[in-house]
């Protein structure tokens, strides 16, 4: 894609309920601007092939690998800690700090269809796909 294809995409979805359709890689992706439920702002779900399949979440929640290629190249990867810092303190309390580190660096990995900022969503499409196609 052409740089003013990607501002033309970038103007289209910064408003709620625009949409676009790209060919990457032999998928046909849709990209769908939905508002937040109870929150004042949108973002961007992604639709592959007209699909979005709860299949596709599936990972290995310690490494990230992913199951199927949809996720690798269109979804959004979350990494969070495996605890939060209350249960962290409550942690060192009780075992002590190097045992708690240790478990501070434990992360929960998982993929998400929707994406907050187009720029995340915009790189990530470069990196994971050779090419990229604007539909309509």
């Amino acid at each position: 894609m052409q740089q003013a294809d990607w501002d033309e995409l970038k103007e289209q979805m910064s408003s709620p309920y625009g949409s676009m359709k790209l060919k990457c890689d032999g998928f046909d992706v849709e990209l769908v601007q939905v508002i937040q439920a109870g929150k004042k702002s949108w973002g961007t779900t992604v639709y592959v092939d007209g699909y979005i399949r709860g299949m596709w979440l599936n990972c290995d929640n310690k490494t990230g690998a992913t199951e199927h290629e949809e996720t690798r190249r269109f979804y959004r990867k979350i990494t969070r800690g495996l605890y939060t810092p209350k249960q962290l303190e409550a942690l060192r309390k009780i075992w002590g700090k190097r045992e708690a580190d240790k478990r501070a660096a434990q992360k929960f990995i998982t993929y998400d269809w929707t994406w907050k900022n187009f720029n995340s969503l915009k790189k990530h499409l470069e990196a994971n796909n050779t090419s990229i196609e604007r539909l309509h």
